[in-house]
């Protein structure tokens, strides 16, 4: 909605992370976070070259240590479309009460994980980093804030605006070499956050040089 206004935080908080950075080592983005946060519009925020929007998101564990997989619709953005992603997120809506940016962080990932996830157990969040893609302007008006939340499947996709209901990585657990192979010159098809917490996160040896975008004057 254009006209729902959404936590936004400074371009200059994120400038100098790396595509994926521990949570232990945000600090810098954090203390923006707290000093310097901004409720915009929608639409005003998404293309805003001085702002970025924090993005609350899981990667969804089974039981059995492999990773649940989703396949984004092929409408939305072109960077998304169609490809596989290990997380689900959303945008910090402004509901006119909270304040405190981690208070906003764990309500927003538990509404997004109830709103397009169906599963029967749903484990503590633990926190494990900030992902931004620096390919462009474009890409990097969001940034992630990762967590791993543990999940007794079966795990199924709900929010069919998001992911492709039917697809047969509609909720698919996946060992993490399985998902390593995907990192290869053979496949291209998971999202960029998707491959930057697979590359650097997950499985580092497999890491996959997505790039920067040049700073900004």
């Amino acid at each position: 909605m254009k006209d729902q206004r959404v936590l936004c935080l400074p371009r200059s908080s994120v400038d100098n992370l790396v595509r994926f950075t521990p949570w232990a080592s945000a600090d810098r983005l954090f203390r923006s976070a707290k000093e310097e946060m901004r409720w915009l519009p929608r639409g005003e925020a998404e293309a805003s070259d001085e702002f970025i929007q924090p993005i609350p998101c899981a990667l969804v564990l089974g039981s059995d240590k492999g990773y649940y997989v989703f396949r984004h619709v092929s409408e939305g953005r072109p960077d998304l479309r169609a490809r596989l992603s290990l997380i689900v997120g959303g945008h910090i809506d402004w509901d006119g009460g909270m304040s405190e940016f981690p208070k906003l962080i764990e309500a927003t990932l538990v509404r997004e994980i109830r709103e397009e996830l169906d599963a029967e157990q749903i484990g503590p969040a633990k926190p494990v980093g900030v992902v931004v893609d620096h390919a462009s302007i474009e890409s990097s008006r969001h940034v992630g804030f990762v967590h791993e939340v543990t999940m007794a499947g079966p795990v199924r996709p709900t929010a069919g605006e998001e992911f492709a209901l039917s697809s047969s990585y509609a909720g698919r657990l996946c060992a993490i070499a399985e998902l390593s192979e995907r990192l290869s010159m053979r496949y291209g098809d998971l999202d960029p956050w998707s491959s930057i917490i697979l590359g650097d996160y997950i499985a580092p040896e497999y890491a996959l040089d997505i790039g920067h975008q040049k700073r900004l004057l």
